[in-house]
């Protein structure tokens, strides 16, 4: 069983912030890391709230590690956190989509989508009551912002969704096979990126940690020991992915295509694995 990392009782709480990673030693481009997937965050750890793993303390703590302060933007109404954990109530569905551009991942065309490939992820949820199937005009969670303020979006679907096919149709088991091939091949990757840049080992390592942490999802109490491995293996191979796409890996023109577009796979690879490991922790929970 996963467990929430403790907060010390009466400590106050450290605010979420970015990180600015330099490892190359060139100080005017560094990589900003900043905590990631607060929508697949919420999903989660609404169904746990729901299914009683957790508190409603526990998902506002959750949020609080990405902004000190949230804020939906509403065509209906607009509202703080509260509103926010509002929204996620009561839904027959929660899934989450994590589409990029030329991988919709189910998604159908529509401002929803552009909108999602922007932010990196969306929320999509089923607003009827709980036990309807099917397809419906689905109701879209999108977050955008900074460590101080994060932007809640809501928009609804203009092509019907089945959100509750979206919620377990990536296979988690095969996904974890391709992550285990995938890590041999980051440890090639890694060693180009030390040959690359006039950064030392130590310099290298602090980046990939500091990566890692902002893409890692911290889950709830639940009993499935695959989904850990398999965001585990995600966050570390997208930390990679981000260090190695930030350079230039191959000498020549064509060299440097066939890292981009193996970079790009890898990319896809891990949205999709990450997917597929929090749809599964939110239908482990709500059945």
């Amino acid at each position: 069983m996963a467990r929430r990392r403790p907060r010390r009782a009466g400590a106050p709480r450290t605010p979420a912030r970015g990180v600015r990673v330099s490892w190359s030693g060139d100080e005017h481009s560094p990589i900003t890391t900043m905590r990631a997937w607060p929508a697949a965050s919420l999903a989660v750890w609404a169904a746990a709230r729901d299914a009683g793993r957790c508190a409603p303390d526990d998902v506002l703590h959750t949020l609080g590690d990405f902004a000190q302060v949230h804020e939906v933007d509403a065509a209906e109404t607009s509202g703080d956190v509260l509103s926010l954990l509002d929204i996620v109530s009561r839904n027959a569905h929660l899934a989450v989509r994590m589409p990029a551009p030329g991988d919709a991942q189910g998604l159908p065309p529509g401002a929803l989508t552009q909108a999602a490939m922007t932010a990196g992820e969306v929320l999509l949820l089923d607003p009827r009551p709980v036990g309807a199937e099917g397809v419906v005009d689905a109701l879209a969670l999108i977050p955008r912002g900074t460590p101080e303020r994060c932007r809640w979006t809501v928009l609804r679907s203009e092509t019907p969704i089945a959100v509750d096919r979206l919620s377990s149709d990536l296979p988690l088991g095969e996904l974890e096979y391709e992550l285990r091939d995938a890590v041999g091949e980051t440890a090639q990757i890694i060693a180009g990126l030390s040959g690359a840049r006039a950064a030392s080992p130590a310099d290298l390592r602090d980046a990939l940690g500091a990566l890692t942490e902002a893409r890692r999802i911290d889950l709830p109490p639940h009993d499935n020991p695959r989904v850990d491995r398999v965001l585990a293996s995600a966050a570390q191979i997208d930390a990679i992915v981000a260090l190695a796409g930030s350079g230039t890996l191959g000498v020549t023109g064509a060299q440097h295509d066939v890292a981009d577009e193996r970079l790009r796979e890898l990319a896809s690879l891990t949205r999709a694995a990450r997917t597929a490991a929090i749809n599964t922790c939110i239908v482990d929970y709500r059945r």
